[in-house]
């Protein structure tokens, strides 16, 4: 019987079985949504869970959300995706080359991926990302660039190596630069665009009409809306 249950009707009674407890939605708030209103959280989580993500992997904090402008972004922690990656046949993950200017400053990064397929092959996938595009100067890009960058490029080159299991899947550090832009320059009403990389992860508001996930609009009754680790070295 529940086999023929719409999708989103499966995630909102899983959702009101783990989210009845006014602790473990305190909790939340408090770690994986943190920044975010209770509305807009159970509309990530619906969202998350639409688009294939666990209960456990908000728990787990595998996903979560972060505040972009009046909405939020769905993100994954990169030990995630490389869990993901290596159930995928993914065999390696360079280390990370860095190029500086003149004056020592950092210009990019570049990380190869190797991954196995089925028939033996194994393929290089090479990412190499420009620093200035993702600096925020703040937190751990002020202290730490290298690492946040290289945790950017080898996302680049795990879903360039993995299209099919993590096209949908973006990491803190990717987003973090350009959230902090639209949370400095948001206003009441604002609509937040869908991203232009086809995430899926942005859900957009204008008044009582919402514009992002069809099954996001079926569900806001529920929701309540009116509108630096290790990396495997190739050896």
């Amino acid at each position: 019987m529940s086999e023929n249950k719409p999708q989103v009707a499966l995630a909102i009674d899983e959702m009101k079985r783990e989210l009845a407890s006014p602790d473990i939605v305190k909790t939340l708030l408090a770690t994986t949504f943190k920044g975010l209103s209770e509305v807009n959280m159970r509309q990530a989580m619906l969202d998350g869970m639409i688009q294939g993500h666990t209960i456990a992997d908000f728990f787990k904090k595998d996903v979560y959300a972060i505040p972009f402008g009046s909405g939020y972004s769905l993100v994954t922690s990169i030990s995630h995706n490389r869990k993901i990656g290596m159930r995928s046949g993914v065999v390696g993950v360079s280390k990370p080359e860095y190029t500086f200017d003149d004056d020592g400053k950092l210009i990019d990064c570049t990380i190869t991926v190797k991954r196995r397929f089925s028939d033996g092959y194994v393929g290089e996938f090479t990412a190499t990302v420009d620093f200035k595009e993702y600096n925020t100067n703040k937190n751990q890009w002020a202290t730490k660039p290298k690492t946040m960058i290289a945790k950017v490029a080898e996302m680049h080159a795990l879903r360039k190596a993995c299209p099919e299991e993590l096209s949908l899947n973006y990491t803190e550090e990717e987003m973090e630069r350009e959230a902090i832009r639209e949370n400095t320059i948001k206003s009441p009403g604002k609509m937040v665009e869908q991203s232009n990389l086809s995430m899926g992860n942005f859900i957009k508001t204008d008044e009582n009409k919402q514009t992002g996930k069809k099954d996001i609009e079926e569900a806001q009754l529920f929701t309540g809306s009116e509108d630096g680790e290790e990396t495997i070295t190739i050896e």
